[in-house]
Protein backbone atom coordinates (compact mmCIF):
# COMPACT_ATOMS: atom_id res chain seq x y z
CA UNK A 1 0.00 0.00 0.00
CA UNK A 2 1.20 3.13 -0.67
CA UNK A 3 1.15 6.05 1.26
CA UNK A 4 -1.47 8.55 1.65
CA UNK A 5 -4.13 5.17 0.19
CA UNK A 6 -7.14 4.82 2.29
CA UNK A 7 -8.15 1.54 2.78
CA UNK A 8 -11.74 0.24 2.59
CA UNK A 9 -11.98 0.15 6.16
CA UNK A 10 -10.75 3.52 6.76
CA UNK A 11 -13.40 4.62 4.35
CA UNK A 12 -15.89 3.27 5.66
CA UNK A 13 -15.06 4.62 9.22
CA UNK A 14 -14.46 7.97 7.62
CA UNK A 15 -17.90 7.40 5.73
CA UNK A 16 -19.61 6.98 8.99
CA UNK A 17 -18.36 9.45 11.07
CA UNK A 18 -20.87 12.30 9.90
CA UNK A 19 -23.12 9.91 11.04
CA UNK A 20 -21.93 9.18 14.25
CA UNK A 21 -21.76 12.30 15.06
CA UNK A 22 -25.02 13.28 13.64
CA UNK A 23 -26.86 11.13 16.02
CA UNK A 24 -24.71 11.87 19.30
CA UNK A 25 -25.91 15.69 18.32
CA UNK A 26 -29.46 14.85 17.93
CA UNK A 27 -29.69 12.62 21.18
CA UNK A 28 -27.91 15.52 23.04
CA UNK A 29 -30.14 18.25 22.03
CA UNK A 30 -33.18 15.60 22.64
CA UNK A 31 -32.06 14.88 26.17
CA UNK A 32 -31.20 18.72 26.86
CA UNK A 33 -35.04 19.25 25.32
CA UNK A 34 -36.83 16.40 27.90
CA UNK A 35 -35.20 17.83 30.55
CA UNK A 36 -36.02 21.09 30.33
CA UNK A 37 -39.31 20.59 29.56
CA UNK A 38 -39.30 17.82 32.00
CA UNK A 39 -38.09 20.48 35.04
CA UNK A 40 -40.63 23.10 33.64
CA UNK A 41 -43.13 24.68 36.11
CA UNK A 42 -46.12 23.33 36.37
CA UNK A 43 -47.63 25.66 38.84
CA UNK A 44 -51.06 27.87 37.64
CA UNK A 45 -50.92 31.51 35.91
CA UNK A 46 -50.44 33.98 38.46
CA UNK A 47 -53.95 36.17 39.30
CA UNK A 48 -56.16 33.85 37.24
CA UNK A 49 -59.53 33.04 38.82
CA UNK A 50 -60.75 29.80 39.76
CA UNK A 51 -64.21 28.55 40.28
CA UNK A 52 -65.05 25.35 41.95
CA UNK A 53 -68.46 24.04 42.53
CA UNK A 54 -69.35 20.37 44.26
CA UNK A 55 -72.93 19.32 43.52
CA UNK A 56 -74.68 17.05 46.29
CA UNK A 57 -77.09 15.04 44.19
CA UNK A 58 -81.00 14.75 45.34
CA UNK A 59 -80.38 11.31 44.25
CA UNK A 60 -77.04 10.07 45.02
CA UNK A 61 -75.28 7.44 42.93
CA UNK A 62 -78.27 8.31 40.03
CA UNK A 63 -76.18 7.76 37.77
CA UNK A 64 -77.37 9.45 34.36
CA UNK A 65 -78.32 12.65 36.63
CA UNK A 66 -74.63 12.43 37.19
CA UNK A 67 -74.18 12.53 33.42
CA UNK A 68 -76.80 15.54 32.79
CA UNK A 69 -74.97 17.89 35.37
CA UNK A 70 -71.33 17.00 33.22
CA UNK A 71 -72.75 17.04 30.62
CA UNK A 72 -74.21 20.71 31.30
CA UNK A 73 -70.61 21.72 32.76
CA UNK A 74 -69.10 20.54 29.61
CA UNK A 75 -70.78 23.09 27.83
CA UNK A 76 -70.04 25.74 29.67
CA UNK A 77 -66.67 25.13 28.79
CA UNK A 78 -68.10 24.85 25.11
CA UNK A 79 -70.26 27.58 24.76
CA UNK A 80 -69.22 30.08 27.03
CA UNK A 81 -65.93 32.03 26.43
CA UNK A 82 -65.09 33.40 29.31
CA UNK A 83 -64.30 29.85 30.56
CA UNK A 84 -60.89 29.29 29.92
CA UNK A 85 -60.61 25.42 31.42
CA UNK A 86 -62.63 23.07 32.44
CA UNK A 87 -62.69 19.79 34.39
CA UNK A 88 -65.27 17.61 36.05
CA UNK A 89 -65.79 14.45 37.52
CA UNK A 90 -67.42 12.24 40.01
CA UNK A 91 -66.20 12.27 43.52
CA UNK A 92 -63.58 9.53 44.63
CA UNK A 93 -64.41 6.89 47.31
CA UNK A 94 -63.31 8.25 50.23
CA UNK A 95 -59.85 7.17 51.44
CA UNK A 96 -58.78 9.06 55.21
CA UNK A 97 -60.84 11.31 57.48
CA UNK A 98 -59.29 14.05 55.64
CA UNK A 99 -60.76 13.74 52.46
CA UNK A 100 -64.46 14.77 51.52
CA UNK A 101 -66.23 12.13 49.59
CA UNK A 102 -69.59 13.28 50.49
CA UNK A 103 -70.59 15.17 47.25
CA UNK A 104 -70.98 13.91 43.88
CA UNK A 105 -69.75 15.80 41.05
CA UNK A 106 -67.42 18.16 41.36
CA UNK A 107 -65.69 20.79 38.58
CA UNK A 108 -63.36 23.49 38.44
CA UNK A 109 -63.25 26.30 36.04
CA UNK A 110 -60.49 28.61 35.24
CA UNK A 111 -61.99 32.35 34.32
CA UNK A 112 -59.49 35.48 33.24
CA UNK A 113 -61.05 37.45 36.26
CA UNK A 114 -64.10 38.06 38.59
CA UNK A 115 -65.59 40.57 35.44
CA UNK A 116 -65.39 37.04 33.58
CA UNK A 117 -66.83 35.20 36.40
CA UNK A 118 -69.68 37.64 36.46
CA UNK A 119 -70.17 37.50 32.53
CA UNK A 120 -70.10 33.80 32.62
CA UNK A 121 -72.91 33.79 35.31
CA UNK A 122 -74.99 35.75 33.20
CA UNK A 123 -74.01 33.97 30.07
CA UNK A 124 -77.92 31.94 28.35
CA UNK A 125 -75.91 28.61 28.52
CA UNK A 126 -75.05 28.90 32.37
CA UNK A 127 -78.63 30.29 32.95
CA UNK A 128 -80.68 27.31 31.06
CA UNK A 129 -78.40 24.71 32.71
CA UNK A 130 -79.01 26.26 35.88
CA UNK A 131 -82.30 26.63 35.97
CA UNK A 132 -82.85 23.37 33.65
CA UNK A 133 -80.37 20.67 34.72
CA UNK A 134 -78.62 22.06 38.08
CA UNK A 135 -81.49 22.91 40.07
CA UNK A 136 -83.88 20.05 39.70
CA UNK A 137 -81.17 17.54 39.95
CA UNK A 138 -79.14 19.26 43.09
CA UNK A 139 -79.81 18.43 46.38
CA UNK A 140 -77.24 21.49 47.39
CA UNK A 141 -74.10 22.98 44.98
CA UNK A 142 -71.22 24.77 47.03
CA UNK A 143 -69.26 26.91 45.57
CA UNK A 144 -65.53 28.02 46.00
CA UNK A 145 -63.98 31.03 43.97
CA UNK A 146 -59.91 31.93 44.33
CA UNK A 147 -57.33 33.67 42.43
CA UNK A 148 -54.14 31.62 41.79
CA UNK A 149 -51.19 33.44 43.39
Amino acid sequence: MKHGEIKDSDARVAKSFPIRVATIAIALVAAVFFTGCATASRQATAGKFYHVGLVWLKEPGNAEHRQKIIAAARSFARDIPEVEFLSVGQTLPKRSQLVDASFDICFVMRLEDKAALDRYGKHPVHQKAAQEVFLPLSEKTVFYDFTSE
